[in-house]
């Protein structure tokens, strides 16, 4: 069993890293989907556009998706719930997303494994069933063609079904992005400080200056946003997924609107076939101890990958993706609800005509000033008690930790795993918020339960928001 992701056995190569002071129009922070699309949307402008990615591109929270290229999502409940008319223009967003992946790779030949499948949106459970209706009627008075079913893959009451969506291989998709603007990309190249004086923005790079018109933040959990406050205004979750060989693949993607979460895909790989399957998305506060969460996904499955994602869930189950300052030259991509390969996408298209002052239809849909509606307002504390709450769970450093010591040495709290390979000691605080650190013994990586930030075994930072290592040194 690999403790990895499926698309992480794709090949990669590396691209430069800056060493370098650079002046530019626009500086993009962060190389998964949202800031590879934004830069491809701009690389025909008249804008010197660089992208600068701390490790390496898409292998962040991309790297980890079922990678899902579909309108009919578990959120559009959620967001027709708050608002029919929103939830309308939503779903024309991602539609129109769809769109534009597809012309990309249509254009460009792109080898993704790109393939159109049903999608569907289905419950196991009677209380649910009106909720299927709903999005049933709901689809058809958008003039989606729909089908009421049920999907024989899962023990199901009622689904939603609807064809023209897609899946394909989110890295190799990034790597031909990647390759076709590798002399705009700087990976291995870690931003440090922002500073904006006189009207550019001043970026700290490998200790040298980016000296710009416009930032982009297209990182996952955007940091350097202190007025913006996203804590308050979303939350993050973590899902558990696993892929194994099966006989035969099936030309379905399926989710439900239960919970626990389910999802299934399948892949197809030269001569072998893959089923993958994400079982529960819980927020990071109710995760409680990982084994037993990957114990529940793999009962009876067998599956040769395990993995997880985490992904930014906001109160109102729409992106932010926009301008932080009244200037509009703070430009941010961020909470996608667990939907990143579409709204990942969609930010390239949105943020590039925000950028190049273009009409675009969903500007105010995903304003990060848009209003804020009643259900919003009950979710505020929700999600401000589940941080909290996240908070003082990890500084117990009880939860998932069986393995782990916990001391002091040099005046620093230390914790210490234990393998095969002797000790791996690291700070046992996130550098961002200074959450505790829990051990996950699957991935074998020391996540933050507040925001999501995650390090490998010997304390390099892989997942922000944090910026920095927890490496221990002597």
């Amino acid at each position: 069993m690999k403790n990895t992701s499926i698309w992480l056995n794709n090949k990669d190569f590396s691209c430069q890293k800056l060493n370098q002071d650079m002046e530019v129009d626009v500086l993009i922070v962060g190389g998964g989907i949202a800031g590879l699309s934004t830069l491809f949307e701009l690389k025909d402008s008249n804008l010197k556009t660089i992208l600068v990615e701390k490790n390496l591109c898409g292998h962040g929270v991309t790297s980890r998706s079922t990678a899902k290229v579909t309108f009919l999502q578990n959120q559009i409940v959620n967001i027709l719930k708050n608002s029919s008319q929103n939830a309308s223009l939503y779903l024309a967003s991602q539609i129109d997303a769809i769109k534009r992946i597809k012309e990309i790779i249509v254009k460009h030949h792109i080898d993704c494994d790109f393939k159109e499948v049903s999608s569907y949106l289905f419950t196991n459970k009677k209380e649910n069933v009106g909720k299927i209706e709903d999005i049933y009627q709901f689809l058809n008075s958008n003039q989606i063609s729909v089908e009421k079913t049920k999907l024989k893959e899962l023990d199901n009451i009622l689904a939603s079904k609807v064809d023209h969506t897609y899946i394909f291989h989110p890295l190799k998709y990034i790597c031909y992005l990647k390759n076709n603007m590798k002399n705009r990309i700087y990976e291995n190249s870690k931003v440090d400080k922002i500073d904006k004086i006189d009207g550019f923005y001043f970026t700290t790079v490998n200790q040298h200056i980016i000296k710009s018109k416009f930032i982009v933040l297209a990182t996952h959990y955007p940091y350097f946003l202190m007025p913006f406050f996203l804590p308050l205004k979303s939350h993050v979750e973590t899902s558990f997924i696993g892929a194994k060989e099966v006989e035969n693949t099936h030309e379905i993607s399926a989710i439900n609107i239960d919970k626990p979460c389910e999802s299934i895909r399948y892949y197809q790989d030269k001569n072998k076939n893959y089923v993958i399957y994400l079982y529960q998305s819980l927020a990071t506060c109710n995760v409680g101890n990982i084994k037993e969460k990957f114990d529940a996904l793999n009962y009876n499955k067998d599956f040769q990958y395990l993995w997880s994602n985490k992904d930014v869930i906001t109160n109102d189950y729409l992106p932010y993706i926009g301008s932080v300052d009244q200037d509009g030259t703070f430009l941010v991509a961020t909470g996608f609800n667990t939907w990143g390969m579409t709204n990942g996408c969609l930010s390239g298209m949105v943020l590039a005509d925000l950028i190049l002052k273009k009409k675009n239809p969903y500007i105010e849909l995903f304003s990060l000033n848009r209003s804020i509606n009643l259900n919003q307002v009950l979710r505020f504390p929700i999600d401000a008690c589940c941080n909290i709450k996240a908070f003082l769970v990890s500084t117990k450093n009880n939860v998932n930790n069986r393995q782990v010591i916990y001391k002091k040495i040099d005046g620093e709290k230390v914790a210490i795993y234990k393998d095969e390979d002797g000790e791996h000691i690291v700070l046992n605080k996130c550098p961002h918020m200074k959450c505790g650190l829990v051990f996950n013994p699957v991935e074998k990586t020391w996540d933050c339960l507040c925001h999501g930030s995650r390090f490998t075994i010997d304390g390099d930072c892989i997942e922000g928001p944090s910026n920095f290592d927890i490496r221990f040194k002597y």
